[in-house]
Parts: C-alpha cells; structure tokens; sequence
C-alpha cells in the first residue's frame, strides 16, 4: 500500500484539539434563543468547523472546472492554474499553489473527528431537548462531504474517524490505517450517517440566525451552511456508481425532496424546487439576437433564506474583511475585482453596504471553452405562441441556442456615453450576477433534481429521468399516462412449451410475426443443445402480448405522454411525488398563460396544450435555458424518442426505432443516451460551478470507460467540437492521471 506522508498532511491538524473561531468574525452564531451552560466549548468549536470550510470552498470549484470541458486558460494564465487544467502532475504536486493543499481538508476531517469524541450528546436542556444532537449530525455530514471532495480530487486517501492530537496518535495512524476510495466510502461512512439522519429527521437542522449584520443585504442566513443528510447520502452512492447503489441514491434523493426535515420549505401550495423558473425571449438593441430571462432568474438570490430560493447549501464568504474571510479568489482568476463599500450609522451600526465588480483583462485566467459554446448553440430555444383554442404554432430560433449563457458567460456594462456593451466574463458567482454574496453554492435545488434523474436513469428509470429534463415530476391522472387506456393496441404473440410433465418454460421469446413459430422452435432447440432443456417434446402454445409499452398518440391525453409502460406499472415508491408537493406557487391550474412581452409582438405563451389542465404546474430543468418546452411530446423538439434516437446515432452509431426504445432489446442504449441527455443538461444548469469535473469522472466510472471523460476534456478547445487533443486524450484514458498526488515519501 502506498505510504502517504501523513505528517506533511496532519501538520496543520496537530494542534487542532477542539477547533476554535474569533468571536469577532462573521461565522460566530446567533445564540439569543440558546442558553448553554457546557464546560467544553462545543457551540463555537462547531462554527470554527464550519469556518474551516472556507480553506477549501474556492479549491471546490478551481478543480471541479479546471479539469472539466467548459474551461480554458487564456493568455493570461498562470503556471500553477495551466498545471491544474492540463493535468501536469509534475507541476502540480502537494502545495505547489494554494488550491492543492491536502492538509486543509484533513484540517476540517480531524476537527469533526475531535468534536464528535469530544461533544456531550447526552446533555439536555432544562426542557429535555438535547444541546448539540443536531450539532453533531451537521458535523457527520461535513466530515462525510470533505472526504468525498478528497477522494474526486486525490482518488485513494487516508481514512480515519478518530482524532489525531498527539504525536502518539500520528506514529499509531502511520503504522496502520484505512484508505477510502469512490468504490468504497459509502460504505464506509453510512453507518455514521444513517445514525445522524434519524438525529436529522427527529429533530431537523440547527437554527441560529445570521451571519453578520442583518442590516446588510449581504447577510447569510446559517440554515444555508447545513448541509442535508439526504442529499451527502444520495452524492455518496451516485458516485459508488453501481446500479443498486444508484437505487439507493434515487431514494435519499427523493427522501430530500419530500421531507420536510430535509428542505423545510416542501409543504403544500409552498415553494418547489421548480418555484423560479425562466421565460426566454428575444431582445432588442443589439447587434445580435439575444435571450433574456423574464422573471426571476432561478439561481439568482441575494443574502437571506428564502422559500423561493434555488440555494440549499452555501460555503459562506465574508462580505467585509472585518467580518471574517472574503472568499474573492475565483472571481479574480475569471478577470473581476470586487471590493466592498460600507457606510455606518451611529454606534457602527452597517447602514448600507455595496460590491463593485470591476473587469480586468489582465487577471483574466479562465474563460469558457469552445465545448461549453458549442453545447450552447447545440440547443434549440422554443416558444408556443396562441391563446389555446388551436394547437400552438411553434416558433424557434435555432441560431441562439440556450440563453442561460447570456447570464453566465457575458458580462453588460454600459461606458460615460450610455453604450450599452457585453463581453465574454464568466460571471456566475459574482454578487448580482447569480449567486448570494461571494459565497459558493455546493447544493442547489436544480443540482437535485439532476442527481435524482442520474441515480433513476441508471435504477431502471430512463423515462422519468427525462422527464425531469422537460416536463418536472409529479403524480396525477393527468401528468401520468393511464395504464389501463393509453397504450396501443395487441400487436405481439409470444410462444411457450408445456411439457408432457406440464411444466411450463417462461415465454422469454418475443416476436411481432405471430407466425414465427419456427423460431420459437429454434430457440428452444438451442436451450437443449446448451444443456437448459432436456427435450422439445410437448405442446406449443401462444399468446397476444395484451400491450405495447409505449402510449397511443391517438388516446393518451397524459401530459407526459412517453413514459414506458415498464416504468409506470413497476414504478417505486421513491417515484411517489404527489402534485400538491410539487405545486408552482407561481402558477395554479386556472392560471394558464403568461401574458408578456406584449410590446415584442409576443403576446402569449402557451404552457401546455389547451386540454387537459394539469393539476399543478411543473417545469423541467431543461426550459431553464430552452424556453417554454412544450409539455405536449409529440410537438416538441425536445421529445423522448427523437433525441434518443439522435443522441444514439451521434454518440453510439446504433440506429434505434421507436419500437426499440420501448421493447427493452435496447434498453442499455437508451440509459446511455438519457445519462448523455443528463450530462449535457448538468453543464448548460450548473456550468462554472465546481461540479462538471466531479459529474464526469462519476458517469465514466459507473460506465468503466475512461474514454467517456478524456474525450470530452480533450476536445474542450476543439474548433469543430470533436477533434480531440490527442496528447491529452491519451494521458486521460490512464485513470491515475484523473487525480492529483498525495505527499508520498
């Protein structure tokens, strides 16, 4: 086993003990409505934890992007940024810059390791509730997070869960410890944090109150540090990979969704995860067409939690040097300078605060690559417009693509003379631009949604998964197509033997010629020939297959009209979602059109066909960028079978048929084909983020092809979009070159 030197990564651990904050910084709690009288100092030693985060939340994104497809250096990069995006592990050892410190996560693991040895849990307050039960489960989850950003970044890592605070203790791990892995930490970790869920769902997540003044409109609500049980539960077995394991995940995922403990906003008639979505339309004044969102944009929110929020879990950042840590450094090496202003009332009181972003060219490292371009382009924006009385027309503009770009890969400024100009900045973490403050998003509700569709597909879901993508999930009679009346007609006959003995061989044999018995007595020649039967003697006999596993176009009036058959009679119970837990607050089933845009020329757009009227509105992630997706399949461009069937010639070379989508003899294509759909759709939501690196090297582990990561990383700068960087290419076919290495000696 390789000797990881232990000592260079513990250095900045030793002396941790119980982990302490300055009471003077931003990241010390609102303690009005507690009142603790404990001897250890366990209340600020679980906010000095969640301080400790603030050493890795910027690395969270430099390595989850740099190493992805959506990135590249610009002129101006530097040697420490050019290592990390081309994977130089010469250049890119342990320290070597500051986003490549394995030390800073173990600072924060062996911190949760010494609060949990150390925390009083059996403490109680004067009215029987626990002081720090829900402390503690918070600390397992961020123990179990940090250990997953150490196994995407460094692959097989030191694992250990008891803390290390002596010299004695350092000498006893070196002789002997565990390693973890992505095949192996759920496994490890589960037992710890199935025991802090039921903490979780009994009692919920801590509550405190702001981080700094709540005068500031930069202020951070503390219920966005935690991070949710279910979700590090589902991350943990989506990234194990396995089908069963992504079964598992799909039920944390769901269990997410509708908890209230989880989110505490999933209440009926209450804010979704779908609560701010975006209507696209055309804009005036430029050069060039342009899509802009009307409404609010869905991951856009400033400071205080909010119901309608996309955010769930945030890494805070200071929004004042004297209120602790600013976290500026992303923002830097994607070419912005940000500074803060503050003005202060009597008594120092913060009467108002503001950001200035500031673009600089000449600290501009990172840029978006031509894939992430061209993925945009590739897609067709799409409105219906009428007032429902006839089907509506459709209207595209292909040329455009997704106009989630133009809120994440341009920046608008206007100059002295009022010109209104745009260049090309990745602004998504900007204050103002998309997320809260400086502060980075680790957990959104969009993230969600895409994690559960990844753990449904590979679970036998494909269907659903999709339709997540265009239409969201819930479950009424007219969301779901009835099994009983929306699916062709009996077209199929399948054969069985009955023995002289009268039994029965299970008719595994389909075929659309009800005349095709003579293969049907092949079939069963080969099963004796290989030993599976002993005689074709007996009587044989048929039957109609009593449906096809796809609707009928002609009766199903479901709103989500392609689900498979398969799927709906065999759906489980993590694909129970109940509409009123779904329902838009936004939209209800009288509220049908939007009327907007009137001075455009565009003076509806329809949402769904004019009947039936759903029970309650949802949307799926894909109109994000795409515009109003229409919820009909069969006048969409973005419909189940066509996409799958473009999606297999153009990355498999498999010509598929509707027929094959549905039969089950392509079903292995068909999740492939949905898990691209998921991917691509993963980039245009959550591109520039920390995650793409991360969604990759999952997809091509559960798939056992490195090949699936190093073609889309090397052809990250490809003109064209497929002509790969055949020196990189050919490095990331060797997992080993994925990760960075661990100080060894």
């Amino acid at each position: 086993m390789k000797k990881f030197s232990i000592i260079s990564i513990l250095l900045g651990c030793f002396t941790l003990g119980m982990t302490t904050t300055s009471c003077e910084d931003m990241l010390t709690p609102d303690s009005e409505h507690h009142s603790y009288v404990v001897a250890q100092d366990t209340l600020y030693s679980y906010w000095g934890i969640i301080r400790s985060l603030q050493n890795v939340a910027e690395r969270y994104i430099v390595l989850g992007e740099c190493r992805g497809d959506l990135v590249s250096g610009t002129g101006y990069v530097s040697d420490s940024i050019s290592a990390i995006l081309n994977f130089d592990m010469s250049k890119a050892e342990d320290g070597s810059c500051r986003f490549l410190k394995a030390s800073d996560y173990y600072h924060v693991i062996n911190s949760c390791n010494a609060y949990l040895a150390d925390c009083d849990r059996a403490r109680v307050t004067g009215t029987l509730q626990p002081y720090m039960l829900k402390e503690a489960a918070q600390v397992e989850a961020i123990r179990a997070w940090v250990y997953l950003q150490l196994v995407q970044v460094y692959g097989e890592v030191p694992f250990y869960t008891e803390p290390l605070l002596t010299t004695d203790d350092i000498n006893a791990f070196m002789k002997k410890h565990e390693t973890v892995n992505a095949g192996n930490l759920a496994d490890k970790l589960a037992g710890y944090l199935t025991a802090a869920l039921e903490i979780e769902l009994q009692y919920g997540l801590p509550q405190y109150n702001y981080y700094g003044s709540t005068s500031s409109p930069y202020s951070f609500h503390s219920s966005k540090a935690m991070i949710p049980l279910n979700l590090i539960l589902g991350d943990l077995y989506l990234t194990k990979g396995d089908a069963a394991s992504c079964e598992i995940a799909a039920r944390y995922y769901y269990n997410y969704i509708t908890n209230n403990k989880g989110m505490g906003r999933m209440t009926p008639g209450g804010a979704t995860p779908f609560a701010n979505y975006a209507y696209g339309y055309k804009g005036d004044g430029f050069d060039q067409p342009r899509y802009f969102y009307n409404g609010m944009v869905p991951w856009r929110e400033i400071g205080a939690v909010s119901s309608t929020g996309e955010s769930i879990t945030c890494i805070p950042s200071a929004w004042n040097k004297l209120e602790g840590n600013v976290l500026r450094g992303v923002n830097a090496l994607y070419g912005f300078d940000s500074e803060v202003s503050v003005r202060t009332a009597e008594g120092d009181t913060v009467s108002s605060a503001a950001i200035t972003i500031t673009p600089k060219p000449e600290t501009k490292q990172l840029g978006a690559s031509k894939a992430y371009n061209n993925l945009c382009k590739a897609q067709t924006f799409e409105i219906y417009i009428g007032d429902g009385s006839t089907d509506d027309p459709l209207r595209q503009d292909p040329e455009v693509g997704d106009a989630r770009q133009i809120w994440v890969d341009e920046y608008g400024y206007s100059d002295a003379n009022g010109k209104y100009t745009r260049e090309k900045y990745i602004t998504k973490i900007n204050p103002y631009s998309s997320f809260s403050s400086v502060s980075h998003v680790i957990y959104r509700k969009s993230m969600v949604w895409l994690r559960y569709a990844e753990a449904l597909n590979r679970a036998g879901y494909p269907s659903y998964a999709f339709a997540i993508l265009k239409n969201g999930l819930c479950n009424n009679t007219s969301w779901i197509p009835n099994l009983a009346r929306h699916y062709t007609a009996v077209k199929d006959t399948a054969y069985y033997l009955v023995t002289p003995a009268l039994d029965t061989i299970p008719a595994d044999y389909r075929n659309s010629e009800p005349t095709n018995k003579v293969a049907f007595e092949a079939y069963l020649q080969k099963l004796v020939e290989n030993g599976e039967l002993e005689s074709t003697e007996g009587e044989i006999k048929s039957y109609a297959l009593s449906y096809a596993n796809y609707p009928d176009p002609a009766t199903c009036d479901a709103i989500v009209d392609y689900l498979d058959r398969r799927e709906v009679s065999t759906a489980p119970d993590y694909l129970d979602l109940n509409v009123t837990t779904l329902r838009s607050p936004n939209q209800t089933q009288t509220y049908r059109y939007r009327t907007v845009l009137t001075d455009r020329g565009i003076p509806r757009m329809s949402m769904y066909p004019a009947s039936p009227v759903p029970e309650g509105i949802t949307v799926g992630i894909h109109a994000h960028g795409c515009g109003m997706v229409k919820f009909d399949d069969r006048n969409s461009s973005f419909n189940y079978v066509d996409v799958i069937i473009k999606k297999a010639k153009e990355n498999y070379g498999v010509t598929l048929t509707k027929e094959q989508i549905y039969d089950g003899s392509q079903d292995d294509v068909v999740k492939d084909c949905v898990e691209d759909l998921i991917i691509d759709e993963e980039a245009l939501e959550m591109a520039f983020e920390g995650n793409r690196f991360f969604d990759l090297m999952r997809v091509a582990d559960r798939r056992n092809e490195p090949s699936y990561l190093a073609e889309r990383v090397a052809r990250r700068n490809s003109i064209d979009g497929t002509t790969p960087d055949a020196s990189l290419y050919s490095k990331l076919l060797n997992r080993k070159n994925w990760f960075f290495p661990l100080p060894v000696r």
